[in-house]
């Protein structure tokens, strides 16, 4: 049997908005500290899960967005938008 790690949720596919909000309640609930051992494993695995799902649908928004420009003829053209890393900027 073949399980997706990166899938929050196997029987239907969430929205980014969906993972990454559940992704923030795991995280306050992690920050809260009042969490028993076996419960802050299970948090920390799901975040995780969630992080990673979160980091591939923004990997493949990226990779699809384009930018419309007008050229110097008056033309639209469509252009791929240009990712600048932020730790390129260090």
């Amino acid at each position: 049997m073949k399980s997706n790690q990166t899938a929050p949720n196997a029987s239907k596919e969430r929205s980014f908005e969906e993972a990454l909000a559940e992704l923030d309640e795991v995280v306050r609930a992690l920050e809260g500290g009042n969490v028993p051992l076996e419960k802050l494993l299970e948090l920390s695995q799901r975040g995780s899960e969630l992080a990673a799902f979160c980091d591939e649908k923004l990997a493949r928004a990226e990779s699809v967005l384009e930018q419309l420009t007008l050229s110097s003829d008056g033309e639209l053209e469509t252009q791929r938008l240009q990712w600048v890393d932020d730790e390129d900027d260090e």
